[in-house]
This record gives C-alpha cells, sequence and structure tokens, in this order.
C-alpha cells in the first residue's frame, strides 16, 4: 500500500547521523506491516536495513538475535539439537501465517515492537527470561526485561527516538522444556488466546498473551500445583472484549489452553 502522506524518506549510515527526531517519524525495517494499511499520523520513515546488523550469534552466556533479523533466518538457520525451546520458536513463527513474502521481509524487531495483544513472539521470549538492548540516538544503550517491555496494545517503553536493537536470550533457557498454545477462530485470524508454558529445574513459567492486552507472566515452583495457582490468577487478569469475542470467552479459552499446555509438559517429562 502507498503512503502518500510521507513527507521524507531517510536512509542513514548510523543511527548517531539522526540529530532529532520529530512527531510522525517512525522506524523502517522489513516494512511489511507498515504498509499493509494507511498511516495517517505518519511523515517521516527512517530505514535501518542498509546499518547491516549481525542477525544471530553466540556472545557469551546468550543467543543474540539482532532486531532486523528476518524471520525466515530463525526458520533455516541450523540451531543444536539440544535446544529444545526452538522448536516453539519456529512454531511462533508459523502461527502467524503470513505469505511467504512476509515470512522473508518481517523482523524479528518489527514483530516485537509492534506490540500486538495477539503478537506471537513477544510471550515466548518472556517465558524464556529474554532481554532486549535498546538504543538511543546518541547510540547509548539499556537493557529492559522482555517481560516489561510492552506495557499495552501497540504500547511499548520506548521513547521517541529509541530502537530496539537486538534481543538476548540466555542459552540455559534454551534448554527448557517449552510449549506453546494458541487459539484463534481460524487458523488465519489473530489469536483470541495465547499460552505458552517453561520448565526448568526450578520453577513452571506460564505467559498469558492475545487474551489480554500484553504479555503477563505467572509463576510457580512446583508443577503439581501450578496449574491451580496460574488458573487461580486469571481472576484478577482484565481480559479483552471486543466485536471477535467476549472477556469471558477469552478467560475461558485461556484457562483450557494453560491446562493443556501445562499436560504437554508433564508428558515431555514423563518421555525422557
Amino acid at each position: 500500500m502507498d503512503l502518500p502522506n510521507i513527507e521524507t524518506y531517510l536512509h542513514p549510515d548510523d543511527i548517531q547521523t539522526i540529530t532529532t527526531w520529530g512527531e510522525g517519524w517512525t522506524w523502517l525495517a522489513g516494512g511489511t506491516w507498515l504498509f499493509s494499511e494507511p498511516q495517517p499520523q505518519l511523515k517521516v520513515l527512517v530505514d535501518i536495513q542498509p546499518w547491516r546488523w549481525s542477525e544471530i550469534e553466540i556472545q557469551g552466556d546468550n543467543l543474540i538475535i539482532g532486531a532486523t533479523c528476518p524471520l525466515i533466518k530463525l526458520l533455516e538457520y541450523p540451531w543444536l539439537a539440544e535446544w529444545t525451546a526452538i522448536a516453539v520458536l519456529k512454531t511462533a513463527i508459523t502461527a502467524l501465517s503470513a505469505s511467504f513474502k512476509v515470512v522473508n521481509q518481517a523482523t524479528v524487531g518489527g514483530n516485537i515492537c509492534l506490540a500486538l495483544s495477539a503478537g506471537t513472539l513477544a510471550p515466548l521470549m518472556v517465558a524464556l527470561g529474554a532481554s532486549y538492548e535498546i538504543w538511543n540516538l546518541q547510540k547509548e544503550s539499556r537493557q529492559v526485561a522482555a517481560r516489561d517491555f510492552q506495557i499495552g496494545f501497540k504500547t511499548t517503553i520506548l521513547q521517541p527516538g529509541e530502537i530496539l536493537r537486538r534481543v538476548l536470550i540466555p542459552l540455559s533457557n534454551l534448554t527448557w522444556q517449552v510449549d506453546y498454545q494458541r487459539f484463534g477462530i481460524t487458523a488465519t485470524d489473530p489469536a483470541l488466546a495465547i499460552v505458552v508454558t517453561a520448565r526448568n529445574h526450578q520453577q513452571v513459567r506460564c505467559v498469558i498473551a492475545a487474551s489480554v492486552v500484553a504479555p503477563r507472566l505467572l509463576e510457580s515452583e512446583i508443577m503439581e500445583t501450578a496449574q491451580t495457582e496460574f488458573i487461580a490468577c486469571l481472576d484478577s487478569e482484565s481480559f479483552i472484549e471486543d466485536a471477535k469475542a467476549s472477556a469471558i470467552y477469552r478467560r475461558e479459552i485461556t484457562e483450557i489452553l494453560i491446562k493443556s499446555s501445562l499436560s504437554e509438559l508433564i508428558l515431555r517429562v514423563q518421555r525422557l
């Protein structure tokens, strides 16, 4: 889709060459969502693709995924077999039900920063204890836990001129047993509820998304009582109410997915 309201297209060599940031400015990476519908509030596009950020690398104790990494690279990368969580990462990407063109162009950072309630990558990153590195225009960086990044529908903690630079996932967390459950009216519709559960030797983690405006992390130290604890927490959540589904329906679906996801985790542990 054309964006006739765009007045300026910037193609900077580096973030530090941008000395100011104004109203109606936005970063451009893959652009699959940006060009999918009218964006009347935008005036300036700042293209970051020429910066050639690294896409996938191991650094210290972390798997690092660059924000401009196309989703297709995560599907095609030769991951280590012992990183069991990668299978769920692939599931989250295929759950987008996007076209081949979109998967090839859409970026990790774009998916996360769009901050849709039904976003597929964000709940998994929260479940895996990921953190995000954020840059400002001076190339100063800060890190924030994935669980604290998205604070509402299309709302994050990013300040004007800030950009998500990369995602850091502890390598040890990639060996966790992880399960991804999603429910939508049809396979191609946005999810009405998403539940991601993860288990290590110390705790059980459950992230609910799509049924609430931003991913919510629930934690338990005991697998045998985790289901009861997580379901009890749902009573204090504010579920989305819209034309697609009532809040009550979304809560019930979320509860069903929690039960199903935890059961799958138990089965996987039993197979080991």
